[in-house]
């Protein structure tokens, strides 16, 4: 998106509270930074500011627990960081709609499958009890999903710690019939061993995708199966690539 169609965003989604991906550093993504700017572009047209939609059970830290120590992973922004960069901060955990019920955001995902653990060692930080606690299933984790007219759903997810098929699973139950056309975003299988790579490919194939986007932490060995069982579905997704569906 150029900057100068920053004013026309109407509302972030984050449907995955890490680092990497949301920052307040601007060398890690820096989400605050972006609020800023596209506010900025909304003012100069007299608009509102950005919403942003967000988990309302959001950790303080996350982090990593090691056989010799906890590892913490930089912070968040806080829910005031985000409210003082501009951002208009709306909480919610239950599945909704958004702009004009256009997209879906799904809610807590349902753990179906028996290889999707969630994150392997995953841990988050409690600032009321000054603990780590135990977080591997990462339940604040969310998707975003549209019904494109004459293709079918299409499933935006985050790191799919949740697991790519437990995601799209769940987005199919919510689509109410609706066919799967594409599933964009992690999945979550660059750390997997072949097995959970091998039966996740086997039942997204199951689900009868017409196109998979994958990117961010689903690793070169998943999309080469995916390209070696569904050849001809996968769509590389790299930063500054825009897809028409």
């Amino acid at each position: 998106m150029a900057l100068e169609e920053l004013d026309s965003l109407e509302i972030l989604v984050i449907i995955d509270n890490e680092v990497d991906p949301i920052s307040k550093y601007p060398q890690q993504g820096g989400m605050l930074r972006a609020v800023k700017l596209i506010n900025a572009a909304k003012a100069s047209k007299g608009l509102a500011n950005v919403i942003v939609d967000l988990h309302p059970n959001r950790p303080d830290f996350r982090g990593v627990t090691l056989p010799d120590f906890q590892m913490s992973l930089e912070a968040d922004p806080t829910f005031a960081e985000i409210t003082n960069a501009g951002g208009i901060i709306f909480k919610n955990a239950d599945t909704h709609t958004v702009l004009d019920d256009m997209f879906l955001i799904s809610g807590e995902i349902p753990r179906v499958t028996s290889y999707e653990t969630g994150l392997r060692r995953g841990a988050r930080f409690v600032r009321e009890k000054g603990e780590w606690e135990e977080d591997t299933l990462i339940l604040d984790e969310r998707f975003v999903v549209c019904n494109l007219k004459d293709r079918g759903l299409v499933v935006f997810t985050g790191c799919s710690h949740a697991g790519v098929v437990n995601a799209s699973k769940h987005a199919l139950t919510l689509g109410q019939g609706a066919p799967l056309y594409a599933v964009m975003g992690g999945y979550h299988l660059a750390d997997a061993q072949q097995g959970q790579i091998d039966e996740s490919v086997g039942d997204l194939m199951a689900l009868r995708p017409k196109l998979l986007i994958p990117g961010h932490c689903t690793g070169w060995k998943a999309k080469y199966k995916i390209e070696e069982v569904m050849g001809g579905k996968l769509a590389p997704s790299t930063v500054g690539t825009r897809f028409t569906l």
